[in-house]
């Protein structure tokens, strides 16, 4: 054991009985692993292969370890064929997507697209040459044994074998062994293939509690901008099933309170898309979401730049900035509405995609390995159907609630179904439906609401709203947008049996008093009102016409409700009050009548004749 271990493998080669196609097919594929950065299922499929062909295992781990040199050495090459792929075969690279354990590969990185073309090519080239190189050997060693009987003598005795084994390396008996026709499946091997897929199927399962659990909550804490809790997770690649125990999600304004406790989440899942690297659910069970739980211990907070306030611009929504109003003044807790909006912008979706921006160049090897193409959104986590039932939401309008979404996916733009959103409430009439269709690019928002108590909803307005609400009920219809970017929604709002009074300043200049007036008389009111600018700063936009028109016919109203209380009052005092018994039955009558029937009564006693009276004939 004098030379070097590679140096003994390929001289094994040479002298052994490896046949030249299997030696072609182990450079190949040690090159085409090598080259691949990281570990995938790509590279757990050609493992496979390695095992069931009777590839020479230290030819290709030889060949594994000088390819995993190259890959280091020609990360940059491999970085720009990597950009080459992406642009013009990305048909191929969908295709090998849709293979069990080949699709769990991301072939978004750069250097691994590239070494998925150049791996085989290379690998390819160099076991051509090792293979010619190894016929020629084995040929000439052919025409020495054929000439030379002593040669053929030496060669077959057991001590030179040994001692050739000793200084050298591996061996046939004799030459002529070099030639014996070799089997291509190995039968060993079908059984190590299936011991390495049974190994991977087991590291998926006793793994999923460290590894993949670490990936779930590590994503998940990007996502929040703060510290996610997952107690437990599993994911049964046999059996279909995927659960969640005990999930907490840290409060980013409040590090000390979780923003929503999770006990356990269910769903069954598809095998053939576990194995693809995709989640896809049919129906997940939430069961014990709490809101505005306590921590044992403060979770961490990750640093996230404080994003720039978009200005307000009314022409953005072609709106007459005279009927905007900034939220302050209708909200009682404006700072944490705000909150809430910014926890919600982060699950929000993109708007329209504007021009890509260019990107640096990686500047190490690192880098270049590293760097993924910003490819289109594909579905990889997809819960087609959701139920969390007895939900105690933090809110007086709802309380306890059920909770039904639809199609709640990581890329909702390439899933092409609409999100469907329905929460209703167990203790109030309150009830909610919205959908969000991608259809048209940008994300539009439709739905209803109805049951709204607004007695309930004037615990959180402002004392500067203008109305204070005693009690009704609000319904209606809303749509327009909401990204991440910005809010532009129109509700059309119904009150009915509404009982109110006016605060402050009132509404429309009105005052406080006018607009009580105005109140008494109205049991209805419809009106429009849109939500639009930055998501975290909106503004709310009144339909100062029509409020105005309505509430001209109400003030109309009004007034002459007050001024038939006045005649009715003053008609009272003249006569009723002065003639006392002295007034006829049928005249008192007529006088306890509303005013405006007075007229019509008295002129019935002097004659006259009621609208509703047929003619005597």
């Amino acid at each position: 054991m004098i030379l070097p271990g590679f140096i003994r493998k390929l001289l094994a080669v040479f002298r052994g009985s490896v046949a030249p196609p299997l030696i072609l097919l182990s450079v190949m594929i040690g090159f085409w692993v090598g080259l691949m950065p990281g570990w995938s299922g790509l590279h757990t499929a050609l493992l496979v292969v390695v095992l069931i062909l009777n590839i020479h295992l230290g030819l290709f781990l030889l060949s594994l370890g000088v390819g995993k040199a190259v890959c280091l050495a020609a990360a940059p090459l491999l970085y720009h064929v990597g950009i080459y792929v992406q642009d013009h075969l990305s048909g191929l690279l969908n295709a090998l997507s849709s293979i069990p354990v080949v699709g769990m590969t991301d072939f978004s990185r750069y250097a691994l697209a590239g070494a998925l073309v150049v791996g085989p090519v290379v690998g390819a080239v160099a076991g051509l040459m090792l293979a010619f190189s190894v016929v020629k050997f084995r040929r000439m060693m052919i025409k020495v044994d054929e000439k030379s009987e002593k040669f053929r003598a030496y060669y077959s005795k057991t001590w030179v074998r040994i001692l050739d084994w000793i200084l050298i390396g591996k061996r046939t008996k004799d030459v002529k062994s070099m030639f014996v026709k070799t089997k291509y499946i190995r039968k060993a091997g079908i059984v190590l293939a299936i011991i390495v897929v049974g190994a991977f199927f087991a590291a998926a399962h006793f793994l999923q509690d460290t590894t993949v659990k670490n990936y779930a909550t590590q994503s998940l804490t990007r996502a929040n901008g703060a510290e996610v809790n997952l107690g437990n997770l599993g994911i049964s690649l046999t059996g279909g099933s995927v659960s969640a125990e005990d999930l907490q999600v840290t409060n980013a304004q409040e590090p000390t309170q979780n923003q929503v406790v999770v006990e356990k989440v269910a769903a069954n899942a598809s095998i053939y898309d576990l194995l693809l690297g995709k989640i896809i659910m049919e129906n997940v069970e939430v069961s014990g979401m709490r809101f505005n739980q306590a921590r044992q211990t403060p979770g961490k907070v990750l640093e996230v730049p404080a994003a720039e306030e978009e200005p307000f611009d009314p022409n953005a929504y072609t709106i007459d900035a005279n009927d905007v109003a900034k939220i302050e003044k209708y909200v009682k807790d404006v700072k944490k509405l705000k909150e809430q909006l910014e926890k919600l912008r982060k699950w929000l979706p993109e708007g329209k995609e504007g021009p890509a921006e260019e990107t640096q160049p990686p500047q190490s090897y690192l880098e270049y390995l590293r760097a993924k193409a910003a490819t289109s959104p594909t579905v990889t986590m997809l819960a087609k159907r959701v139920l969390a039932d007895k939900v105690e939401l933090p809110s007086e309008l709802f309380g306890n609630s059920l909770i039904l979404m639809t199609n709640l996916s990581d890329a909702p733009q390439a899933l092409g179904e609409p999100i469907t959103l329905e929460l209703k409430s167990h203790e109030t009439p309150a009830a909610m439906k919205a959908q969000v269709d991608y259809s048209s690019g940008t994300p539009h928002v439709t739905g209803t609401f109805e049951g709204f108590d607004l007695s309930t909803v004037q615990s959180g307005l402002g004392q500067d709203a203008g109305i204070a609400f005693e009690s009704g009920a609000a319904s209606g219809t809303f749509t327009g947008q909401l990204t991440k970017e910005r809010v532009d929604l129109a509700f059309k709002v119904d009150l009915k049996n509404l009982k109110a009074k006016g605060q402050g300043e009132g509404v429309l200049g009105l005052g406080a008093q006018q607009t009580s007036e105005v109140l008494e008389v109205m049991n209805e009111l419809s009106t429009t009102i849109r939500v639009v600018g930055p998501t975290t700063s909106p503004r709310l936009v009144f339909d100062t016409k029509g409020l105005g028109e309505e509430f001209k016919q109400a003030l109309v109203k009004a007034g002459k409700d007050r001024l038939q209380k006045e005649i009715d009052a003053k008609l009272q005092e003249q006569l009723g009050d002065k003639l006392g018994d002295k007034v006829p039955e049928q005249l008192k009558d007529t006088l306890k009548a509303p005013g405006k029937n007075i007229v019509e009564g008295l002129g019935g006693l002097l004659g006259g004749k009621k609208k509703d009276q047929e003619p005597q004939e």
